[in-house]
This record gives structure tokens, C-alpha cells and sequence, in this order.
């Protein structure tokens, strides 16, 4: 049944994520899709709303699958000290590294989703500011990318608990 669980958990993140990734690639293609004129680094875009409301669900996306991965993971992993965590298990180790990993993607893809699909929130004339290229698609790949650290993060976290409550009925065991 745990295994079963645990496919769901792991299907459910990695459909999360790829549709965040798809919509931020769609935000960008709605955003080139508006007019736009540059001169040198200078570029004067018209806000597409549409690429707004795209790159802010992926955002959101995002976040709903980077929080369901950490509470059903678990947050222990990181809470360890250096020495203890150079001590534990390497599947404790792996989830670890996996965690700060995906913490690492969601707050720079994030960033980037958000910060390519602000100049679309406004419903004015054409904005003029420095290129900001392609930040909503990068930002929808970093998803992609987000759901491969996510993967290992939860299958390691989940491989660390069996080993330890394993580890705790075999005492038990030796013990009676």
C-alpha cells in the first residue's frame, strides 16, 4: 500500500510540475505573440494579459508542488547538523541534498516566472525598460527541472524513513 502511495505522491509532483512548465513555456509564446518594438537594449512591449495570467499560475503551480513534496516527504533532512548528517544513512544524505536542491530551482524559477510575467500586469500603453528574454520560458523549464530534484528528494526521503523504522523493528526484534 506505501508503494502505491508512493507513486501517486510522485505521479501527482512530476504532473504538478510539468504543467507548470508547460504553461510558463505558453506565457512566453503568449508575451512574444504581443507587439514590441527594441532598440538596442531598450525594449517597448505591450502588456499581453494573457502572458500574465500564465506566467502567475505557473508560479502558483510551482509553489502547490514544491509544498506537497515537502510536507509529504518530510522536512527532517535538512534539520540535521553537519555531523550528524555526515553520519546518517546516504539515502538520508541524498534526500538532504535533494531538498536544498529543490529549494534552490523553485526560488530562482519562481523569481523568474514572476519577474517575467509582472511587465504583463498592467492593462496600459506599451512599457519601455531593459530586454528581459525569455524569463518565463527558462522559469517553466526550471519546473521541469524542479520535478527531477523533487523525485529524488521524496523517493530518498521515503527510501531514509524505511531504513530507519526498519533498523528500529529489527532491535525490537533481536531484543524479545
Amino acid at each position: 500500500m506505501a508503494r502505491v502511495e508512493a507513486v501517486v505522491v510522485c505521479l501527482l509532483i512530476v504532473a504538478m510540475d510539468v504543467a507548470a512548465g508547460v504553461l510558463g513555456i505558453h506565457a512566453e509564446k503568449a508575451q512574444n505573440q504581443g507587439r514590441h518594438l527594441r532598440i538596442l537594449f531598450i525594449e517597448c512591449r505591450q502588456p499581453v494579459r494573457q502572458a500574465y495570467k500564465l506566467g502567475v499560475a505557473a508560479a502558483a503551480v510551482l509553489v502547490a508542488s514544491h509544498a506537497i513534496a515537502n510536507v509529504v516527504g518530510g522536512c527532517a533532512c535538512a534539520c540535521c547538523s553537519g555531523d550528524k548528517l555526515r553520519r546518517s544513512s546516504p539515502n538520508r544524505q541524498m534526500a538532504s541534498f535533494a531538498l536544498v536542491l529543490t529549494w534552490m530551482v523553485l526560488i530562482v524559477g519562481l523569481a523568474l516566472l514572476v519577474l517575467g510575467a509582472l511587465p504583463n500586469s498592467k492593462k496600459s500603453m506599451a512599457q519601455c525598460g531593459v530586454m528581459r528574454h525569455n524569463f518565463l520560458s527558462i522559469g517553466g523549464i526550471l519546473c521541469f527541472v524542479h520535478a527531477l530534484f523533487c523525485l529524488v528528494y521524496y523517493v530518498s526521503a521515503n527510501a531514509a524513513a524505511r531504513e530507519e523504522s526498519g533498523r528500529g523493528s529489527k532491535a525490537v526484534g533481536v531484543h524479545t
